[in-house]
């Protein structure tokens, strides 16, 4: 059974193209998290306890 070598340019290529996709991801991801990202900094505390006074009133 022979080994099937690649050569080094076929290599480069793909892991170029890994790395073009990384990037695209890691773009993608930082532009939806400044997207979504709220735009008032709340405490967590805070939310619970107005959602406890809403369920009790």
């Amino acid at each position: 059974m022979k080994s099937i070598k690649f050569s080094t340019r076929i290599y480069k290529q793909i892991k170029s193209k890994n790395q073009e996709i990384n990037n695209l991801e890691e773009g993608i991801t930082k532009v939806l998290q400044e997207k979504y990202k709220p735009k008032v900094l709340c405490n967590i505390e805070t939310l619970s306890e107005k959602k406890v006074q809403r369920g009790v009133a």
